[in-house]
């Protein structure tokens, strides 16, 4: 069986908390790390103060706290809440004071990206100001889904007047109706606080703090006495079995419970081995060294060379020394294409993506490669697209970027 585990790693005298998926063998087939000190203000909603405006980029740069100023595009301004405005002829303007949300954390040299479009999710529930839509999941059946949407449009009646939508999660579908009243209850008046005080309060005021993002990934799990899996957000395997979620950590063990009540406690195991640590017994630490090689063996003999740069990431498939017949390179490419689709999803790497397998004259074998590799990116719940091949035989990806990358993680800190 397949398993969770949320643990505390060191890696460069730095912790972290890392959420991990094992498969059968302890090798890991979904990996995030997460700053152990609270220092990420991703999903934060705070009140900005406008440093300029630079109308030739279409942003705005922000201060969201008296050291960080964060980026804004313009377009992002039309469900905008000012709290404090300099001029009433101005979209925005220097001085101007508004709820931003933190989108992106910096990393290296980029400021934070912010947005005005306000989302706050709850235990069964998201809230997006700027879409008045009352929707349910459609990942939940017919007869359900319609029950929880008359419920859903019952309860919540003023999403006109404060300009907000909400959706149930698919795991509203296992959830009493009561559970379901009261997050929703405490999401809206969350959000109805937040712009019924917010005009009275200081720039640089956090307004809301999400919950940690290793509890919003688990959030996304469904049927968890089943152990299925919701492949929104989650799990790199989709409908993969997982036999529990373990941890060595009481508080993640109580928030867990807390803010996930639905998941099977049988399922939910706080290990405490004096002996063997939680870390050792998965391998961890050797796991995460093999991530941040640039080298991969494959069980061929042959390697993949993996070079991750500030503007694209290139991986090199390399044969071995007796790597000449089409079959055997048509082979070692198809082991190549399943490895890098896992290391893409593990180091969490974003943007172009260049790939140089082995050359293959016959064009049959070059169609079996690519849907071997298209196959292997559907298991990415990040959306990640085969592009084309470049006129240089190059394999061209692109990845959408959710988090930092395991990289930009451990190099930034």
């Amino acid at each position: 069986m397949k398993r969770l585990a949320i643990t505390n790693v060191t890696i460069k005298e730095k912790n972290y908390l890392a959420y991990i998926a094992l498969n059968e063998r302890r090798d890991f087939v979904d990996f995030q790390l997460y700053p152990s000190d609270g220092t990420s203000l991703t999903g934060s909603i705070v009140i900005g103060r406008v440093d300029h405006v630079v109308v030739n980029i279409s942003a705005a740069f922000v201060r969201v706290t008296p050291e960080i100023t964060g980026y804004l595009p313009l377009s992002e301004l039309s469900n905008a809440v000012f709290t404090r405005k300099q001029s009433k002829n101005a979209q925005i303007s220097e001085g101007d004071e508004l709820l931003v949300q933190i989108e992106k954390d910096a990393v290296k040299t980029k400021a934070p990206v912010l947005t005005t479009k306000l989302t706050l999710t709850g235990r069964y529930a998201i809230l997006t100001r700027g879409n008045t839509t009352l929707g349910v999941s459609k990942k939940i059946e017919a007869v359900k889904r319609q029950l929880l949407t008359e419920l859903l449009t019952g309860v919540v009646t003023d999403n006109i007047d404060y300009n907000y939508g909400i959706v149930l999660r698919t795991n509203a579908a296992k959830i009493t109706d009561e559970a379901i009243e009261s997050d929703l209850s405490e999401l809206t008046d969350t959000y109805r606080n937040m712009l019924d005080t917010c005009t009275h309060l200081s720039a640089y005021t956090k307004l809301y703090t999400p919950i940690p993002d290793y509890l919003r990934r688990l959030q996304t799990l469904r049927n968890f006495d089943r152990a299925v899996f919701d492949t929104d957000i989650s799990s790199a395997t989709g409908s993969a079995e997982y036999d529990g979620i373990y941890t060595d950590i009481p508080q993640v063990y109580e928030q867990i419970r807390t803010f996930l009540p639905y998941i099977d406690a049988s399922r939910l195991i706080l290990y405490n081995d004096p002996d063997l640590s939680l870390s050792t017994l998965y391998n961890i630490p050797s796991n995460i060294e093999k991530l941040l090689s640039n080298k991969i063996w494959l069980k061929s003999g042959a390697n993949i060379i993996l070079e991750q740069l500030e503007t694209l990431t290139f991986i090199d498939v390399n044969s071995a020394k007796n790597m000449k017949k089409d079959k055997k390179a048509l082979a070692v490419n198809r082991e190549a294409a399943v490895e890098a689709a896992r290391q893409i999803r593990l180091r969490n790497i974003s943007g172009m993506i260049l790939i140089d397998f082995i050359n293959m004259d016959d064009k049959e074998q070059e169609n079996s490669l690519i849907t071997c590799l298209k196959e292997e990116l559907k298991k990415d719940v990040v959306p990640c697209q085969f592009i084309d091949i470049t006129k240089l035989g190059l394999i061209e990806l692109t990845r959408k970027k959710i988090n930092k990358s395991l990289k930009e993680m451990v190099d930034v800190q």
